[in-house]
């Protein structure tokens, strides 16, 4: 299954700085509004999520995919629920 990138999960919130130092790209990220929350067997996860506009193509590493051509590719709801999120207006 596909996600988007971010960094790994762990008990202690990362900072802002932290969660930036670890984007896949130079850019100007912003912390979008609100939580994403999940909740698994055992734990549950609350995500910030930080978007930026780039123009250009993605770095050599990975696979970036159109927005518009989301819906071809097996995301987990986590992952859905994030990419609402950061689709949001506003």
């Amino acid at each position: 299954m596909m996600e988007v990138p971010s960094t790994s999960w762990r008990a202690t919130p990362w900072s802002p700085a932290e969660a930036r130092a670890e984007a896949p790209l130079a850019a100007r990220w912003r912390a979008r509004p609100g939580l994403v929350r999940h909740g698994f067997t055992h734990f549950e996860l609350e995500l910030t999520v930080f978007t930026a506009t780039v123009a250009g193509e993605g770095p050599s590493d990975g696979l970036w995919w159109p927005i518009e051509r989301l819906g071809e590719q097996a995301l987990p709801t986590v992952m859905k629920k994030l990419v609402e999120h950061a689709l949001k207006p506003g």
